[in-house]
């Protein structure tokens, strides 16, 4: 138990420890994790590391101003900086979150080809006209104020400020190592994406922030996260005084982290593009990998329903999650994909329903592997054509027999990007999701 005085003995765990040099050798690293779980201690331990080529921005960075000061050089202004940042967290007697970085000093400080690329990069980013005027126009001895689609910056939201803090703070060349503590305060979501967009491209970021070896992020917001190169994810958590932290690995890793960053609720995901109804185990198995090798950067919810009998159920249940499904974004993008031989009026029911009636496939066989690609049919049994039949479980051709699952699994181990589909596949499946999400 600590008296009310005393300050923590945090520390990382071993394995952590480890960790912190495979982070501050990336590229991008995103530190994820509850309040209190030690992701600001994390970024001020590597800051304090690293040393003087480190730069950490803290969450209080909120600044207004009204004029801009001259810029007035001193001598190992970097250094002096670092000592500072230790002084303060070694003889603190509580979590400081102040950023060494004074906005209206940061800014004069830039040079002026930097504070030029500033302006371009708010022009980029949000629409927005900066340039540094003088207060009397004409009278370049006057004092000089920035103005933002011509009014002075000081009555920008803070949002526009802060945004403003995180680019200047990553335009100084004094600095190859940014660490940032929650980039997305004050900050909307759209702006939010934007700016990961814009640290994401490479071309950007090689032209604007070339001296960056390193930029890591501790965030609660799903935007930052870095979905092409899942291993730049991290979460942390914390017991007593040890924090350890876990480098996401998979899929399901960064999965998890992302379901956290929405609260552990379903009803904050972000829901799939298309929901697709399919009665059996090979229709969802075959839909699934085509839509994924044809629609690489789009998330599908495929449901299988078993039967052509539970399809109005599995639907029904569907519905329940969105209200009126005419009134639901989804209106257009759910889809039931069902066999030639089906229950009595299941498409017309299913319409009532609320499924739009272009959505509901029906395929002109009774079986999907009647709409596998011809090429593969031919390759897989050795045939001129693709001219299959069907027997209960049993798919026949050229003297060859396969029971449905094994002939599912082989026809998508050969689905890459450049397989031709089926004319009726491609018509009323394949073209009409792709007037949605292209």
């Amino acid at each position: 138990m600590y008296q009310y005085d005393q300050k923590p003995s945090t520390q990382l765990s071993k394995s952590s420890q480890t960790l912190l040099s495979t982070i501050t050798q990336s590229n991008y690293a995103v530190i994820c994790g509850r309040n209190n779980c030690g992701k600001s201690y994390f970024l001020k331990l590597v800051a304090r590391q690293l040393g003087e080529t480190a730069s950490y921005l803290g969450p209080a960075r909120y600044q207004n101003f009204n004029m801009l000061s001259p810029y007035s050089p001193q001598k190992n202004q970097r250094s002096q900086k670092f000592s500072q940042f230790v002084q303060q967290w070694d003889t603190s007697i509580q979590n400081i979150d102040n950023s060494p970085l004074n906005l209206q000093q940061a800014i004069a400080e830039l040079s002026d080809e930097k504070r030029i690329n500033l302006m371009l990069i708010v022009k980029d980013l949000l629409n927005s006209d900066m340039e540094i005027l003088h207060t009397v126009p004409n009278n370049s001895m006057s004092q000089k104020y920035i103005s933002v689609n011509g009014h002075n910056i000081s009555f920008t939201s803070s949002g526009f400020r802060l945004i403003i803090t995180l680019i200047t703070s990553l335009l100084n060349e004094d600095y190859n190592t940014f660490l940032i503590d929650e980039p997305e305060l004050g900050i909307s979501p759209e702006a939010q994406g934007f700016f990961a967009d814009f640290l994401f491209d490479l071309s950007k970021r090689k032209k604007y922030f070339g001296h960056i070896k390193t930029l890591v992020l501790a965030t609660h917001s799903t935007v930052f996260l870095d979905r092409i190169n899942i291993n730049n994810n991290y979460f942390t958590e914390k017991q007593g005084d040890i924090i350890d932290i876990k480098q996401a690995s998979s899929v399901a890793d960064i999965n998890k982290i992302h379901f956290f960053l929405l609260g552990n609720r379903l009803e904050t995901l972000y829901m799939p593009s298309a929901i697709i109804i399919v009665e059996g185990k090979c229709d969802y198995k075959y839909i699934e990998r085509v839509l994924n090798t044809k629609f690489k950067n789009t998330r599908f919810s495929i449901i299988q329903a078993n039967s052509d009998s539970r399809i109005r159920e599995v639907f029904s249940i569907t519905k329940d999650l969105f209200g009126d499904i005419q009134k639901s974004p989804y209106r257009d993008r759910i889809f039931a994909v069902i066999d030639s031989i089906h229950g009595k009026s299941l498409p017309q029911s299913l319409e009532k329903m609320g499924i739009e009636k272009e959505n509901i496939i029906v395929w002109s066989k009774n079986g999907i592997e009647y709409f596998y690609p011809t090429k593969i049919i031919e390759t897989i049994f050795s045939s001129n054509n693709s001219n299959i039949e069907i027997n209960g479980d049993i798919i026949e051709l050229n003297n060859l027999k396969y029971n449905k699952n094994d002939l599912v699994d082989m026809v998508i181990n050969h689905i890459n990007d450049k397989t031709e589909y089926n004319k009726e596949f491609n018509n009323k499946l394949i073209q009409r999701i792709e007037t949605l999400v292209v």
